[in-house]
């Protein structure tokens, strides 16, 4: 059964999993003062990217993504593409497990081993998983409401805090820290949208990938962008780079007239719900990926199995809060960049040959048709 995912709650989803497990790590903290014009280009070269998601969508409209790749590229290559982002999307909900465990055990329960946190919450994403993505869509878009309502009274709370002179002078170390920055940014978060490609079934319409995919990726880009910003700003450019969660620091300087402090629980609360809804995504996205890999018409029954897998996944590949934060900073990975960038550039440019190619030759069979019936047509009067 294909579910089908209104436009409205797929942009709130996209927004809710490109917010996800960033809004707390120094995002771009490479580009020092100047973040935010490290935030405007890595926004202005994801964006083509998140275009052709939604294009190549908009050119398989009406069939799923795994019919519609074995038009494409034939029936092996389009399984063995399936695989690929099964495992990245697996290895992707590992590492989101592990940074929301790391910070847990790291900021309140330091005594707490790791793998009790990763079963839980295995437990529970394994649990939204297997409802599909129509459920998750409508609880993102409940969720959303408490996340941004959270972070929209942070924000206003932090402009007490601010000093706009972080941000000055413009540009002091040159283009080069501006363009790492950009790079981190591209790196974690601006580029993972490819996960969303393999979790939507259907579309209503032929242009609701753009709705879906463009509106829902700018959203939380300035989000982002203004959350971060304003924590460099509160913490300072020099030290923002440093800390392992800048806006939780931020975020624990605020003081209301001694009466509003020791908010930063509250920012945790909006970390882990976003966490959460990220983790499931990209497990929902491994499982069907890897049902249509292995020629399986129902997605459920992996779902166990890989949310399991998950546990040992999140100890495996990091294992301390130094490499979460080296894994939410780093500028670029091989592997990374093929299946980010390059897996869905050949594809969508086969996509476009073979649509126009398919065109041409409806063309031409409606114009071989309308002579023949007009010549049969003439020969019927003589």
């Amino acid at each position: 059964m294909r579910e089908l995912v209104p436009d409205q709650q797929g942009m709130i989803l996209v927004l809710m999993f490109v917010v996800g497990n960033t809004l707390l790590y120094s995002l771009g903290g490479l580009a020092g003062a100047d973040i935010w014009l490290a935030f405007l280009i890595a926004m202005g070269a994801a964006l083509p990217m998140v275009l052709l998601l939604a294009r190549i969508r908009s050119l398989l409209h009406g069939t799923s993504l795994g019919a519609g790749l074995e038009g494409i590229i034939g029936k092996w290559p389009a399984r063995l593409l399936a695989l690929l982002y099964a495992g990245h999307s697996w290895r992707l909900a590992c590492y989101v497990v592990s940074d929301v465990t790391n910070f847990v055990q790291a900021v309140a329960l330091p005594t707490t081993p790791q793998v009790v946190l990763a079963t839980l919450f295995a437990l529970l994403m394994l649990w939204a998983a297997k409802e599909g993505v129509e459920v998750m869509a409508r609880f993102a878009v409940l969720m959303s409401k408490i996340v941004f309502g959270v972070l929209a009274v942070i924000f206003l709370l932090l402009l007490s805090e601010v000093d706009l002179a972080e941000f000055q002078p413009v540009m002091y170390g040159g283009l080069k820290p501006v363009v790492q920055g950009a790079l981190q940014l591209l790196y974690f978060p601006f580029l993972e949208p490819v996960i969303l490609v393999w979790v939507f079934d259907c579309f209503s319409t032929k242009n609701s990938p753009y709705k879906v995919f463009v509106p829902g990726f700018l959203l939380a880009a300035l989000t982002l962008m203004i959350m971060a910003s304003a924590s460099l700003s509160v913490v300072g450019a020099h030290r923002y780079a440093q800390f392992f969660f800048p806006v939780w620091t931020a975020v624990g300087r605020i003081n209301v007239a001694a009466f509003l402090t020791r908010l930063e629980a509250i920012v945790g609360i909006s970390f882990a719900i976003g966490s959460f809804i990220k983790m499931a995504v990209c497990l929902l996205a491994a499982s069907k990926a890897l049902a249509y890999a292995f020629g399986f018409s129902d997605y459920r029954f992996v779902v166990t199995p890989l949310a399991m897998g998950v546990i040992p996944g999140s100890q495996w590949f990091i294992t301390t809060v130094l490499e979460v934060e080296r894994s939410a900073t780093a500028t670029h990975s091989v592997s990374e960049i093929a299946l980010q960038v390059v897996a869905p550039v050949v594809v969508w440019m086969i996509a476009e040959i073979r649509t126009r190619g398919s065109a041409e030759k409806g063309k031409q069979g409606n114009a071989r048709r309308a002579q023949a019936g007009g010549g049969g047509a003439t020969s019927n009067k003589s």
